[in-house]
């Protein structure tokens, strides 16, 4: 238990300071993605130590391949995306953002927070277009929407 509320604040303080950082300059460092890369490694090692019923290797190549899906799949929809409209919709540092969470969510948590993430942000577009402040086809920052996500499903994951 006090295993998963240490990488749960480790996790939310990282994706804070990425979300601080799009915001800002709307590009991620690779430092802080490796950070939490680094981070998910460990925690999937403490949950195999921690719990005999779980083997960490089978647990971390789960998650692999969960990192691989995800990643192509956004890919593919930010090339796709960009063929139709002629603009960057997702970029890079998103991707990875979700990919890397793969290893802390696995592909059924992955997949929520990216719905979770993608219903905020399309809520947060539609007040924009609705108030005026958001012309047509307007890029924002996704990363705090993507933190949103993440840290919701870890918590949804936990109860």
């Amino acid at each position: 238990m006090i295993i998963n509320i240490f990488f749960t604040l480790i996790i939310s303080y990282i994706l804070f300071l990425i979300s601080i950082e799009d915001i800002k300059t709307m590009l991620i460092s690779e430092s802080k993605l490796r950070l939490l890369a680094l981070f998910g490694f460990l925690y999937l090692i403490s949950l195999g130590l921690s719990n005999k019923d779980i083997n960490s290797i089978d647990l971390i190549l789960d998650n692999f391949y969960a990192m691989i899906i995800v990643f192509v799949s956004l890919y593919l929809l930010s090339i796709i995306s960009y063929k139709i409209i002629g603009i960057t919709s997702l970029g890079l540092g998103d991707i990875k953002i979700s990919t890397v969470s793969s290893l802390w969510l696995g592909i059924d948590g992955s997949f929520t927070s990216l719905c979770i993430s993608f219903l905020i942000s399309s809520l947060y577009s539609l007040y924009g277009k609705l108030s005026g402040k958001f012309k047509k086809f307007h890029q924002y920052p996704f990363a705090p929407f993507l933190s949103i996500g993440i840290v919701s499903t870890l918590i949804l994951n936990k109860i």
